[in-house]
């Protein structure tokens, strides 16, 4: 049996998704009347830390896409080894 793959959603999906998760973060700033509880000011920080990590885990991605695309291992395993 031969299953198809599903298609891939473009790239720049996860580009708008990153855009509005910020821009909602600056309607709370620039809310001038707004005042953050201390339940509010830890959401803020766990999404600041979720999109630090996802940024990073977003590099490390790119990072070895680009080394596909040049035909070269994505993981440099003799770099592991000792």
């Amino acid at each position: 049996m031969f299953f198809r793959r599903k298609p891939k959603p473009p790239l720049t999906e996860a580009a708008r998704l990153a855009e509005e998760a910020v821009r909602l973060v600056y309607r709370y700033w620039h809310d001038r009347r707004y005042s953050p509880s201390e339940a509010d000011l830890q959401a803020f920080q766990d999404l600041q830390m979720r999109l630090f990590r996802s940024a990073a885990t977003a590099r490390r991605i790119a990072i070895r896409m680009e080394r596909r695309l040049n035909g070269e291992p994505e993981v440099n395993e003799a770099k592991w080894i000792r």
